[in-house]
């Protein structure tokens, strides 16, 4: 069920503007489909930037070429944004490539100033016709001693933009984050978990997600320990670390210290990763795109959340999951990391908070298996 009545589109070459992350692309996705549906008929193509880090996942990673676009075009990017130069080195090549439409998904942060700037860009690729660019409602003021409200989830925020300019969008009851994995993937990682778990060890998988490339958004690791010591033990579980190479030897440490369990960081692609995660009965972490890519592969999670931003915006996408936030005096500091504070927001999250949550979610999980055909 959409919320706009559908209609014949007329682009033939369309361009899909998005920034960020793992986490940026797995919110936009419900967006790329409704693109993709919409303009069923049509060359599709996603721009979006590339950090040329090895700890970044890119959305060609993410999304081969074929699945949802038919080809991905990137440009240098770094933490300081667009140098001007790539820009327009950028620019030769749209213009040949002769894109009628643009879809204009960047992050709900752009200022009225930078939307009119960036839609003047694509004008002089020699695009014509725009959807997604208006509704850019700004975040709500932060005011001294209030708590920050609670505000629209970034996905939700990206449909109401192309529903705005005529593109049909599901309704809210009908949203996921689809990755389409395929079976093929689904069994190439089952055998590659049951080789290195065990087995017997396959209804009990439970994924961690204990690192981030944010500082300020690491629950301390000895909690880590804790928590999953005690699920371990109460419960049987038993642990996989997820996340990408620099989570490595955090992972060996965790292993060893809970005495059972797989350090899968590092050790699979993004999608594989992502296959490997349907298989887990829970996830529990920080808030990275590894959490987010648990939630896309339908795993319920359990998000540890520093107060550096709204409430609400970049939750794990979904309703069955339970999110961890404390607020304090300095939330919406958006800090990479807190030296002044020591990370006053996730330190007052105790393990006992979490080990509720955790039981809560498992027993929840366990439930609705036990109803299912």
């Amino acid at each position: 069920m959409f919320l706009h009545p559908r209609r014949l589109s007329t682009g033939k070459r369309v361009l899909v503007y998005r920034i960020g992350l793992l986490g940026d692309s797995l919110f936009a996705l419900p967006s790329f489909w409704a693109v993709r549906n919409y303009f069923s008929e049509a060359h599709l193509a996603l721009l979006t930037d590339d950090h040329g880090s090895k700890g970044y996942v890119s959305t060609r990673d993410l999304l081969p070429e074929g699945l949802v676009f038919d080809e991905v075009i990137t440009y240098e990017a770094s933490a300081g944004g667009v140098n001007p130069r790539n820009a327009l080195k950028l620019l030769p090549r749209l213009r040949r490539s002769g894109f009628d439409t643009l879809v204009y998904l960047a992050p709900r942060l752009r200022t009225r100033r930078q939307v009119l700037r960036d839609l003047a860009f694509f004008r002089l690729a020699g695009i014509t016709h725009f959807y997604g660019h208006r509704g850019f409602a700004p975040l709500p003021p932060q005011i001294p001693g209030t708590p920050l409200p609670f505000v629209e989830h970034e996905t939700d925020h990206l449909l109401s933009r192309l529903a705005l300019t005529g593109i049909p969008v599901p309704r809210a009851e009908d949203r996921r984050v689809d990755l389409r994995i395929s079976g093929e993937e689904l069994f190439r990682v089952r055998a590659w978990l049951e080789t290195r778990s065990g087995a017997e060890h396959m209804g009990q998988l439970i994924a961690v997600g204990p690192g981030s490339n944010w500082p300020a958004k690491v629950w301390p690791e000895d909690r880590y320990v804790e928590l999953v010591r005690a699920l371990v033990n109460e419960m049987e579980v038993y642990p996989v670390v997820f996340g990408g190479p620099e989570v490595s030897a955090l992972g060996d440490r965790l292993v060893a210290a809970w005495g059972r369990g797989l350090n899968a960081a590092g050790q699979l692609s993004v999608r594989q990763a992502a296959a490997a995660l349907t298989h887990c009965q829970l996830f529990v972490g920080n808030d990275t795109g590894t959490m987010h890519l648990a939630a896309a592969a339908g795993t319920p999670c359990v998000g540890i959340f520093a107060a550096g931003d709204f409430p609400g915006k970049s939750y794990p996408y979904g309703r069955v999951h339970r999110v961890l936030r404390r607020a304090v005096p300095c939330e919406g500091c958006h800090l990479h990391e807190c030296i002044e504070q020591d990370m006053k927001c996730l330190k007052l999250i105790s393990v006992n908070e979490a080990l509720t949550a955790c039981r809560t979610a498992l027993a929840e999980h366990i439930r609705q298996a036990s109803f299912t055909p």
